[in-house]
Formats: structure tokens, sequence, C-alpha cells
């Protein structure tokens, strides 16, 4: 009889926890009289009947169920209440067990009546205590994701160290707590994992960031620059129109026309990417384009971004059309080639392709593999790490590669080209 108390108290108390966790209050209706009596039977049949010990951690399950079914399958919530339900009923039990050890001098045998004053004790301070805690709050903060990580990790730590000291202490250990070790050394294994994948996303997450904060200026210093020039379209328009005043025939009016239209044209050559699309890219390329164009080399682009919802961080496809610019503008200036570069950007409906070409001379299939080497360069010692970044972004990121000689209006152009159909990486 005492014993079935000594349960029922226990299992009060964990319920009683589990709905301060929740924020709501308890109630009396079929699903908790269900769960109740589920508990019972399971400890009933260990207790009673000779069922293994083992079956006790039917008793994790059942809660959680309870849990999902009384406040709706939230898995953060589910899994971070369930180990702090566990956390605090152990730790309650244990700590008056101790109080009670010291007060009245026993260390490990307990009689049923003192089990049962111990449990009595534990379910008051629950009953009393444990609501006035606001333990929801502490429930929300932990839910954050890396939290979750941390807190299950160091629980499965804690409790795999307990059941090693326990092992080593007696020199057994029993098949309940072989499952318990078996299950905390598998958490602490796929924890870490996790952990170290969620460090890597908000590391990610943090550059995407630093990058946009970054190129943001440039794209609001392009918007600054049209705006300034709508200001002088008036002033272009009445040059044009009074170009006549100043010639003395039709064909030099033509001629004066056709270059005034030409500066014009050439200074806003860059305006049209203010509705290419992402901010964040078009800011850099702005920002590339103008570096190209004060060395004298023409630009020509074509660029047109959606949603740019391409399964690759922003700041890797500005990292990859940096490499490759980089990359034709030193090869166009080291060569004295014909000072052209064309840039493209095209992405829609998750598909994109970025292509990068500079005239060139015809380059063999053998010094092409040569250029995705890990510090190949010809522009001197401690470069080429470019396009072997690109690579090796390629590679993480499933993206196909390909460098060739693109023939164009009868000349050649080196051409790289980057995209995400599902094709196998060439080099």
């Amino acid at each position: 009889m005492i014993t079935n108390i000594c349960l029922l108290l226990e299992i009060l108390s964990v319920l009683l926890c589990v709905h301060c966790l929740y924020g709501e209050r308890v109630k009396l209706d079929i699903i908790t009289t269900s769960f109740l009596t589920v508990y019972m039977i399971i400890m009933t049949a260990i207790n009673y009947y000779g069922l293994p010990k083992v079956f006790t951690m039917l008793v994790y399950p059942v809660v959680a169920t309870y849990c999902g079914i009384r406040f709706g399958l939230r898995i953060k919530a589910l899994i971070i209440n369930n180990i702090l339900y566990m956390v605090i009923i152990s730790g309650t039990q244990l700590t008056v067990l101790v109080v009670y050890g010291q007060a009245f001098g026993k260390i490990e045998i307990f009689s049923n009546m003192e089990l049962f004053i111990v449990n009595c004790i534990t379910f008051l301070v629950i009953f009393i205590i444990i609501p006035k805690l606001k333990l929801n709050k502490l429930s929300i903060y932990l839910q954050d994701k890396e939290r979750i990580y941390v807190v299950s990790l160091a629980i499965s730590i804690v409790i795999t160290i307990y059941c090693l000291a326990s092992y080593k202490r007696i020199n057994k250990i029993e098949l309940h707590q072989d499952i318990l070790l078996f299950v905390c050394l598998l958490f602490i294994c796929i924890l870490a994992g996790q952990l170290g994948k969620y460090k890597i996303k908000s590391k990610e997450a943090e550059t995407e960031l630093k990058t946009h904060k970054l190129y943001e200026d440039s794209y609001y210093n392009l918007i600054g620059n049209i705006r300034l020039r709508q200001h002088e379209f008036d002033n272009h328009i009445n040059a044009i129109n009074n170009l006549h005043y100043t010639c003395s025939t039709y064909e030099e009016l033509v001629s004066k026309q056709e270059e005034y239209c030409e500066d014009i044209i050439k200074e806003n050559h860059f305006n049209k990417l203010l509705k290419a699309g992402n901010p964040l890219v078009i800011g850099f390329l702005y920002g590339k384009f103008v570096e190209a164009d004060r060395l004298g080399i023409v630009v020509d682009y074509a660029i047109n971004i959606e949603n740019l919802n391409v399964d690759v961080p922003i700041y890797k496809l500005v990292e990859i059309l940096g490499n490759l610019i980089n990359n034709a503008i030193e090869e166009i200036k080291s060569h004295n080639n014909v000072k052209v570069l064309y840039v493209e950007f095209i992405e829609a409906n998750g598909k994109f392709r970025i292509e990068v070409r500079n005239k060139s001379k015809l380059v063999l299939q053998d010094k092409m593999e040569m250029f995705f080497k890990k510090g190949f360069s010809l522009k001197g010692e401690g470069r080429g790490l470019g396009l072997y970044n690109v690579k090796t972004i390629c590679m993480n990121y499933s993206l196909n590669i390909y460098c060739q000689n693109k023939e164009v209006d009868g000349e050649n152009w080196l051409s790289f080209t980057i995209d995400n159909k599902k094709e196998t990486i060439e080099m």
C-alpha cells in the first residue's frame, strides 16, 4: 500500500512539473486519468509481478506521449520539457534524500515508511515551490536550437559519467543502466555532430550579414548616382536639342549628336544594374564594374536575378563572382589583351548560371586543368588561390564548373561558367 502511494506521489509530481513547464494548469480529464493509469500499471507490474526493472524505461515515452497529446506535438518543447522535468524531479528527490539522511543519520538503506516521507516532502516541494518559479519562461528560453543541443549534450555526458562511475564502484552494471549508457553515448555522438553543423550554419549566417552590410553601401551609392544624373537629364536634352545652333551641316549635326549620346550612354552604362535583382549582389557587381572601368576595361554584362533561392549562401555566390572577375581582370592586365570583360548572372526558379569571360588566345585543356590546382598561378608566388577556392565552393555545394575556349563573333574568349544543374562537375 505504501509503495503504491509513493508511486502515485511520484507521478503526480511529474504531472505538476510538466504542466508548469508548459505554463498550463493540471486538468483531471480522460487524458490525465489514462496517463496515470498506464503509469501505475507499469510500476505495479514491476514491483509486484516480477516484470524486469528495465521496463521502467517505458515511463519516459509514456510521459512524452502524454505531453504530445495534451500540449501538441511541438518537437522543441517536447524534448526540452521532458529533459527538464527529469532533471527537476530527480534533483528534488536527491536533495530531499540527502537532507533527510543527514538529519536522521541515514546513508543508504531507507525503510518503506521513510521512502514514503521522502516522497511526500518531494511532492510538497513540487506542489508549493515549482509553480512560483515560472518554469515556462525557462523552457521557452532553452528552446533555442543551439541551447537544446548544448543542454541535451551536457545532460547526456553527466548521465554517462554517472553510469561509468557506478560500474567502477560496484564492478557490474545492470541491464537498464547498460541501455541508458548506450543511449547516452549515442546521443552524445549525434548531438555533437548537430551542434557542429549548427555552429557552421550560424557562422555562415553571420558572414552573410557582414557581407550584406559591406555591399549595401555600394548599392545605395548606385541609387544615389542615378538620382543625381536624373537631375542632369533636362540639361542633356537641351544640349542635344541646341546642337543645331553650332553645326553648319546636317552631317556634322548627326555626328555631334551620336558622339554626345555615346558619352551619356557610357557614363550611365551600369545604371541598368539597379533593376537586375538582389541588392547585395548588385552592390558587389557595381563596385567591381567601376573598378574595371577605371582600369580602362569595357564591361558588358547580362544580369537578371529573381529570388536567389538556390541553396547556396549569398556570400558564397559573391565569393565566386569576385574570384572569377578578379582572375579575368588580372588576365587582361598581364597579357595586354583587348580590354573587354563579360559577366553574366542569370537566375530563375531556383536555377542559376554565372559566366565570366575575357578575350584570350586559345588555351589548351591541360593548362585549364592546372588553373584549379592549389597555388597554381602565372602571377607569381603566393597567388593562385582564387580559382582553387571557386572549385572548393562548387564541390561543397554540388555546383558544376566549366572552363572552356568559347568563340564569339569569330574571336576566342576564355570562359568560366558555374551553374547548379544536376550534372557532373567538369574542369
